[in-house]
């Protein structure tokens, strides 16, 4: 599981205006890793009317910069954040946004007020539920959309947090608020920059002949949500799988073999230690549990082979319970 942190993170607002329009739409000021750090408003959308009606708007952009990743197929995101008992007292709904700001490459660059309306895209969520902030110091984890996940495969992912009812929804409120999401951002004591978890699946160049770019589906299921799928790793014709090797018990050994897939290995086939499948395993006959890639044929028991010296498979079962 991968996990990265925000390069660029911060705030852009509107300052308090008798136009609910104005201050939805141009910005007024921006913070970029704003202090003090420890409690800070992330989004907002506020009404009072001591002075007048007035109406002022905050927003928290993040970028993250994924080149690592490039051209991989991403699974699994969620963003983590740490939110704040500041948060208004019951909580309230959140929407994760689609955004162009914090311009591009692996650096990103400062937020300014000209991010503020126009980077966002209304249209495009990407929470897969409905996110909520809470009124408590605690960990806020939220689950990405598929729509993220192809996203962050192009080397990077920049989105907005917006309060939903009034914010997202264009939709004046009608009453006084101040409906407020702090985050944490201290990493001296219990806060944390914003981060994303995924997993990182490098398919190669091609599956079955054809480039993993033109591919949307693999047996009718959508590229971007399988986590692997005979994955190569070593020179044409060779394909890897795991082993756990009673030699290596402090991980998992990756094998290699000429048959595709490597979940259809039966007894007499050769495995290798190397990538082009020339230097052959050396066993014992100890049972072996398989991993990831090999043969998984019995359910939520291990399945284990047996591997000579000559790299043959001698024996596949299921483990004993």
């Amino acid at each position: 599981m991968a996990s990265v942190n925000a390069t660029k993170y911060g705030v852009v607002g509107s300052t308090f205006g008798s136009s609910w329009t104005t201050a939805r739409e141009t910005g007024n000021f921006a913070s970029n890793a704003p202090t003090p750090i420890a409690d800070n408003t992330a989004l907002q959308a506020t009404r009072a009317s001591k002075s007048g009606i007035q109406y002022r708007i905050t927003r928290a952009f993040l970028a993250f910069d994924l080149s690592a990743y490039a051209g991989q197929t991403i699974s699994g995101l969620t963003l983590t954040f740490r939110q704040t008992s500041s948060t208004v007292a019951g909580g309230l709904v959140i929407s994760i946004l689609k955004s162009t700001a914090q311009g591009s490459g692996s650096t990103f660059s400062d937020l300014t007020t000209s991010d503020f309306f126009t980077t966002i895209d209304f249209s495009t969520s990407y929470a897969d539920f409905i996110p909520t902030m809470s009124s408590s110091n605690s960990t806020n984890i939220q689950t990405l959309t598929a729509a993220a996940n192809l996203d962050a495969s192009s080397g990077s992912l920049r989105f907005a947090l917006v309060q939903t009812q009034n914010d997202k929804n264009d939709l004046q409120p009608s009453s006084d608020q101040n409906e407020n999401g702090n985050w944490n951002l201290d990493t001296s004591s219990s806060g944390f920059i914003p981060f994303l978890t995924f997993i990182a699946t490098d398919w190669g160049e091609k599956v079955n002949g054809v480039p993993v770019g033109n591919i949307e589906k693999v047996n009718g299921v959508v590229r971007n949500t399988i986590e692997s799928i005979n994955i190569f790793t070593g020179e044409d014709g060779c394909y890897s799988f795991l082993l756990q090797d009673p030699n290596n018990l402090s991980g998992w050994l990756t094998l290699y073999t000429s048959v595709n897939p490597p979940s259809s290995l039966d007894v007499d086939d050769v495995v290798y230690t190397s990538k082009n499948c020339t230097n052959p395993y050396v066993g014992d006959e100890t049972e072996l549990e398989v991993g990831e890639g090999g043969p998984q044929n019995c359910g939520t028991v291990p399945t284990v082979m047996a591997i000579n010296s000559d790299g043959e498979i001698t024996d596949i079962q299921c483990a004993p319970i």
